[in-house]
């Protein structure tokens, strides 16, 4: 009998507990959901300003925080050019907290007057010029058409050069002035350094993140290793094979 009454108890101090909880749970749940905006916070934007973020978002104070789908403005933030990705987070203080990543330009593609007119990413998106930041990276000149800033640059060459500019090290960078689209694919203008002028060097239409490695090699090797010689042309369209023409400069001695 006192076996049973024991439990009893138990089995009433366990629902009571229990209650207790739910209660607790629904008016904690209550209170959050009665949380209005207090502010909102923004990290990671350069060339996005917070008022072309909050002009997105259009939130405001009188909103209740958790009415505010963080899903849907993450949504409208990425179809901003320059945002990568976004995440937001409602957080009990009130606070709208956006954390922004935005795309890295790996060229500057040129306009119809033969001036800077977007960046391009390492995917094809054309990133509108800004005061806020600027780029070492190289020119890319090609015929593109209008610019759509919801659609990417399709065309497979090209994109298949930037993600190999993408990959690239400070060394190369430098070494990369323009890349100009040919019949042939695309033709790269070298930076000039001690000795040499700028040298065409014919790339093809693929195999881009190939064609560099190969000619960071043939550059230290041959190129700065030999200031007797003119190189006119290196030609890497060929599989595997770096073709060149070359000649002897003629005051070699005093150089």
């Amino acid at each position: 009998m006192a076996a049973r009454l024991r439990l009893i108890g138990m089995w009433i101090a366990t629902g009571a507990l229990l209650s207790g909880m739910v209660f607790a749970g629904w008016t904690g749940f209550s209170w959050i959901q009665q949380i209005t905006l207090s502010d909102v916070a923004i990290q990671g934007n350069v060339n996005t300003t917070e008022s072309d973020i909050r002009d997105i978002i259009r939130v405001d104070t009188s909103m209740v925080l958790y009415d505010i789908s963080a899903v849907v403005l993450e949504d409208r933030l990425i179809r901003h050019p320059w945002i990568r990705q976004a995440d937001v987070a409602r957080l009990p203080s009130g606070v709208l907290d956006i954390r922004i990543d935005e795309r890295k330009p790996v060229a500057v593609l040129l306009g119809s007057n033969d001036r800077p007119d977007t960046w391009v990413d390492a995917a094809g998106w054309r990133l509108p010029i800004t005061d806020r930041a600027a780029y070492d990276v190289p020119i890319l000149d090609m015929n593109l058409g209008p610019w759509h800033p919801m659609k990417p640059i399709m065309d497979p060459s090209t994109r298949e050069l930037l993600r190999a500019l993408a990959g690239t090290s400070e060394e190369m960078d430098a070494l990369f002035s323009e890349f100009i689209r040919v019949d042939s694919g695309w033709e790269l203008r070298t930076t000039p350094v001690a000795g040499h002028h700028s040298i065409p060097v014919l790339l093809g239409a693929s195999d881009f993140a190939l064609k560099f490695q190969m000619l960071q090699g043939f550059w230290n090797e041959q190129v700065l290793q030999h200031r007797n010689k003119e190189f006119i042309l290196i030609d890497l369209r060929f599989d595997s094979q770096i073709v060149v023409r070359e000649q002897h400069m003629r005051n070699a001695s005093s150089s």
